[in-house]
């Protein structure tokens, strides 16, 4: 997320001080004599702070309402700023990867290319490839066996 998260300002719904003195004037009038508030006082009390209270609640609703615009509006462009650092980086990894795969690849025909030449070179010269002496090794080694097999066989023919 980033470090700017979204500024909440109310401007609306401030009591000026003139509205304070009416509504204190006004309660005041309409005094029972004894200096306590009489019933229409009390009531225009109880009626003001239920309009009072009605107003917070419709301000609140209204500042709710803005500031989650607000917020909605930074968690989609946070959205978005994720989205496209996420795919840069999925997009390095691919490059990376290919050019891994692309060395790996030129590393081996290179080797295969130098396997040939030796071959060639070494059959020019009179010499057997490496191949060729591998399938020597393992002429070999089954000549080998048969040797051992017949050398037994003979021992226990003889003894």
């Amino acid at each position: 997320m980033s470090d700017n998260g979204p500024t909440i300002t109310v401007t609306r719904g401030t009591r000026t001080e003139r509205s304070r003195q009416k509504q204190s004037s006004s309660a005041r009038s309409r005094s029972s004599g004894w200096g306590l508030p009489g019933p229409g006082a009390v009531v225009a009390g109880v009626v003001g702070s239920v309009r009072a209270v009605w107003w917070a609640g419709l301000g609140a609703a209204a500042t709710v309402r803005d500031a989650g615009a607000q917020v909605f509006d930074a968690l989609v462009e946070e959205g978005k700023s994720w989205e496209q650092a996420e795919r840069k980086r999925r997009e390095q990894r691919a490059r990376q990867v290919r050019t891994v795969t692309e060395e790996r690849d030129a590393l081996g025909e290179a080797e295969e290319r130098l396997r040939g030449e030796v071959n060639t070179a070494l059959r020019r010269v009179g010499l057997p490839s490496r191949d060729e002496v591998e399938e020597l090794r393992e002429e070999i080694g089954a000549l080998a066996d048969r040797v051992e097999r017949l050398a037994r066989t003979v021992d226990e023919h003889d003894g």
